[in-house]
């Protein structure tokens, strides 16, 4: 049971083991490398579940450029919106670093609604908490500092995981788009918080004081 995709996602947690392990059958697993493309609006209409690694969710603005909107670790998931029917337009997501990625179609997993309608209650809880993380991004966004999206965002991660000692999940470029600023300033605001002792930084390593 310990290497069943779905065990990762909240969604199915309220099933019975022998229920898990039909949704595992109809879960097909990919690894991705890092930078490979996971979905792209010529896609299936799939719920991407992230076995282990991580991705970045985003879309892309009118000059190309790319706005990040969720980062998915371990556990995580996304694409059920489009499992719904709602046509994937303009997103993209991408492994971050190497990845095993499981994929459950959309055919196959309105029929698993039609057998088991629990679900249907429990995704919505689910979709919920997903918004509340997404909000967490615009409260983010909406600090005028910089300095002060990062320390939060690293305050927020540090809780996340566990302990204040991490590599950053993301590299300087994704993350000073998911801030809303440049990998420029972005290094001016990590030396800025080392100077002011917030935190120290080595190369991705970050230890928040």
């Amino acid at each position: 049971m310990t290497d069943l995709c779905v065990r990762l996602v909240p969604l199915f947690n309220t099933l019975s083991q022998e229920n898990q392990i039909e949704i595992e059958d109809l879960v097909r697993k990919k690894i991705y490398q890092k930078g490979e493309l996971v979905v792209d609006p010529s896609s299936d209409d799939n719920l991407i579940i992230v076995a282990y690694g991580g991705a970045k969710l985003y879309n892309l603005d009118e000059n190309g450029h790319e706005n990040i909107t969720q980062i998915l670790h371990t556990g995580d998931y996304a694409g059920e919106d489009w499992l719904f029917g709602k046509k994937n337009s303009n997103t993209y997501v991408e492994a971050i670093e190497n990845s095993k990625i499981c994929l459950l179609n959309r055919k196959d997993f309105l029929n698993l609604l039609e057998d088991q309608p629990m679900l249907s209650i429990k995704l919505i809880e689910q979709s919920m908490t997903k918004m509340q993380s997404m909000q967490k991004q615009i409260d983010l966004l909406s600090l005028p500092k910089i300095e002060d999206r990062l320390s939060e965002y690293l305050q927020e991660y540090a809780v996340k995981v566990g302990k204040k000692t991490f590599n950053l999940p993301l590299k300087m470029k994704d993350l000073a788009l998911y801030l809303g600023t440049t990998p420029e300033t972005l290094s001016r605001k990590f030396a800025l918080l080392e100077k002011q002792g917030v935190l120290t930084r080595k190369l991705r390593k970050i230890i928040l004081n």
